[in-house]
């Protein structure tokens, strides 16, 4: 293999189009030439090994999180038509639409070391009964998980399902309220006494009673989650969304995002009809429509970008021109670390589709690639520097 080949194949891994054979190849090489590989003569040394560490911590996530390879996830809006930008270090390695490898001038630039690779979240959730008793859930609990009173909990796919089982529905089982709460690194799904299904997002809790009586279904949502809600027209579901607003539905399909470091309560339907109620009055809002509470009283309504509200759920990112700041508060949430800045982010945005099921070295990478940022990641605290 020739060095333009070689330089070749890394861009082509490097932008995760590759095949099993070729990443089977790069790993041959990195094992046994490693910095000292002949192909990347036309490297600087401070070149080599940012490449090497890079190629390093992607193989590295790829073998531990046992995945096939995926097609481009990104995409740049702003690179030449004639070149894809894939790896920056001291320089600048482009891949032209000959597949020639140049190198662009050299500028210094300072390495970030990844000390570790941080796995992705998974299913887990702390479920609290309404006697205070509390059960740890995740996927390696199979069958019946509890049973309290008249309250059954069961496993189904990756969540539980909730039933009450006496002979009638009783004022004190709709008084009696259970709380299921995801941490900073997780997700959950869980089907309610009714059958509504709620699917929940990190750092997120729903508050639901044992049994649904009298003339309505009311649940506490904080966080953000999706929502299936079974059809019943005799008996309205009603969501309390952080004393902030209700959400009133009969029995449809949306989403809430309504964390507390967020600056607006943003509620889209994917099918059926939503009214959401708020200090001054009602919204009604229709399928692919977003209504967005900015906590001042005030709801508007757009259109909304079905597939990025529902990217969390479908296991994705997508960000469409997001500044970091929002990007790295759901990497936050999703990878259970805390974020600090140095420096101004206002202008540092950024476009792209990523696999949430990944480890997070491989999309701060990408955003280094391509941004006047770098990460320094010390444990489970990154921080984000202006270049």
């Amino acid at each position: 293999m020739t060095q333009e080949q070689y330089l070749a194949l890394c861009a082509k891994f490097l932008r995760g189009e590759h095949t099993p054979a070729e990443e089977a190849l790069i790993k041959q090489y990195q094992d046994t030439d490693g910095l000292h590989n002949e192909h990347l003569a036309p490297l600087s040394q401070a070149e080599q090994e940012r490449l090497h560490d890079i190629l390093f911590n992607k193989l590295q996530a790829s073998m531990q999180v046992n995945e096939a390879p995926v097609r481009k996830m990104f995409g740049w809006k702003y690179a030449a038509a004639a070149a894809v930008l894939i790896f920056a270090s001291a320089g600048v390695y482009f891949l032209n639409k000959d597949n020639a490898a140049t190198i662009a001038p050299a500028t210094p630039k300072v390495a970030v070391v990844k000390k570790h690779i941080i796995q992705p979240g998974s299913n887990k959730a702390i479920l609290t009964l309404a006697n205070g008793q509390t059960i740890s859930l995740d996927d390696t609990q199979k069958g019946n998980v509890n049973k309290q009173g008249n309250l059954a909990i069961s496993r189904s796919g990756n969540g539980i399902v909730i039933n009450h089982d006496g002979d009638k529905e009783t004022e004190a089982a709709a008084l009696a309220l259970n709380t299921i709460s995801i941490p900073r690194g997780g997700k959950y799904n869980i089907t309610l006494p009714d059958g509504t299904q709620v699917w929940l997002n990190s750092a997120s809790s729903l508050t639901f009673p044992t049994a649904f009586i009298g003339n309505e279904r009311k649940v506490t949502l904080t966080g953000e989650a999706y929502f299936e809600v079974a059809k019943n027209k005799a008996k309205p579901f009603k969501i309390d969304v952080n004393g902030k607003q209700t959400v009133e539905v009969l029995g449809t399909h949306f989403n809430i995002n309504a964390y507390s470091d967020e600056r607006s309560i943003r509620t889209t339907l994917i099918e059926g009809s939503v009214k959401v109620n708020h200090g001054s009055g009602s919204t009604l809002i229709k399928p692919g429509q977003m209504a967005v509470n900015n906590l001042k009283d005030r709801v508007t309504v757009r259109e909304a970008d079905v597939d990025e509200v529902m990217a969390w759920k479908n296991d994705n990112f997508i960000f469409n021109n997001e500044n970091i700041t929002s990007i790295m508060k759901k990497v936050s949430r999703w990878y259970d670390v805390d974020v600090m800045y140095k420096g101004d982010m206002s202008d540092v945005n950024f476009d792209g589709n990523y696999q949430r099921s990944k480890g997070l070295d491989d999309l701060l990478t990408n955003i280094e690639l391509v941004n006047k940022v770098r990460f320094v990641t010390e444990g489970r605290r990154i921080t984000v520097i202006a270049k």
